[in-house]
């Protein structure tokens, strides 16, 4: 159930946070940190590579669990507490480009929230604990340890988000004065 709750947050974290922001909002940058586009397309990227790694997976059977020591620490870290350590760069297969389109990344987090979806409804919970997929950081992660990763994840560029708006509307506050 706590799988089926945080997938279903993901959304809301990120896309509930930027409706009635303009089109010319979302490129919009602080010095030094990703756009609320950037962010997106980064997300969308990580959910999308998850959701077809595991569909194509959909055969395999009797796979174990890859992990340096490090990996496994770090996996029950950030999955276990529900923080990222600051300061990391983003894996180079998930660095977003300096303009994504963000309909198109917006799109692809949904579609890549409902396959995950369709995964958690249709798999037996053995086979969803069974079956990994790796992550350049953590290792191999389960389909359940992935959605509690992007909730996690999502959670962390949430907060970037909810300051990126914030950040936008105080600037159209000061132009207005």
């Amino acid at each position: 159930m706590k799988v089926k709750r945080q997938l279903a947050a993901l959304e809301p974290l990120i896309l509930g946070q930027v409706h009635g922001l303009l089109e010319s909002d979302w490129h919009r940058r602080v010095p030094g940190k990703w756009s609320i586009a950037q962010v997106l397309r980064h997300l969308s990227i990580g959910v999308d590579y998850s959701a077809s790694t595991f569909e194509r997976r959909v055969a395999k059977t009797d796979m174990q669990r890859r992990a340096t020591p490090r990996q496994s620490i770090l996996r029950h870290l950030i999955l276990g507490l529900g923080k990222f350590p600051k300061g990391r760069e983003a894996p180079g297969g998930s660095v977003p480009e300096d303009r994504p389109d963000f309909e198109a990344a917006a799109a692809q987090f949904r579609m890549g929230v409902a396959r995950l979806e369709v995964l958690v409804q249709s798999w037996p919970a053995d086979r969803q604990t069974g079956v990994f997929v790796l992550h350049p950081v953590l290792g191999d992660l389960n389909l359940p340890e992935w959605i509690r990763f992007h909730y996690v994840h999502c959670r962390h560029h949430g907060r970037q988000i909810e300051a990126r708006v914030r950040w936008l509307r105080s600037a159209k506050q000061e132009a207005v004065q």
